[in-house]
């Protein structure tokens, strides 16, 4: 037999630190409850090489999961339903060829305008002499995007650049809602 007693709720002790009715109804205010938000986050990739020229945007050709943010038929515009504050990070893999002098610098554009460069700028120059590489650019930032705002990864860079080819994914952009 068991050495634990059964008690009942009837054998419990009142607790102390039971808040007033009163006070719960001062608690829900309707000014001050915020509204639900439901998530809102979005994966999207691309898979195999593509040539970007200057100034245009990443094609992707995958999407992942996502709830709230939708990729457009242009297949380069991410549309976000809901307006806050976004964590942004994407990914791309840079083919850098010996003598062509290519460097890759991406950013981050909100219906159609460039997010702060200093905020969304990254890139990868090429020092590279005698060999060919495969280089990762990334990065990262909370940006705030309005109710039905676009997303647009593009090339920066005066030059075009490609993407590399192989087992690993070309380019990627995640966005997760953060308020």
């Amino acid at each position: 037999m068991s050495s634990h007693k059964k008690r009942s709720i009837s054998n419990c002790e009142p607790c102390s630190n039971v808040v007033p009715e009163s006070e719960v109804l001062k608690a829900i205010d309707i000014g001050k409850i915020p509204p639900q938000a439901t998530p809102s986050y979005g994966n999207f990739f691309h898979e195999g090489s593509v040539t970007l020229n200057a100034n245009q945007p990443m094609p992707w050709n995958g999407i992942g999961r996502t709830a709230g943010i939708t990729l457009n038929p242009d297949t380069v515009t991410i549309e976000v339903a809901q307006a806050g504050d976004y964590y942004i990070d994407y990914y791309a893999l840079v083919e850098l060829i010996p003598a062509t002098a290519v460097d890759a610098l991406m950013g981050v554009f909100v219906n159609g305008s460039e997010v702060n460069p200093i905020q969304t700028r990254f890139g990868v120059q090429d020092f590279e002499a005698d060999r060919s590489l495969c280089t990762p650019v990334s990065g990262g930032t909370i940006i705030f995007i309005p109710a039905g705002g676009t997303v647009q990864l593009r090339n920066v860079q005066l030059t075009p650049f490609t993407t590399c080819d192989g087992p690993a994914l070309a380019a990627s952009i995640n966005l997760i809602k953060v308020s």
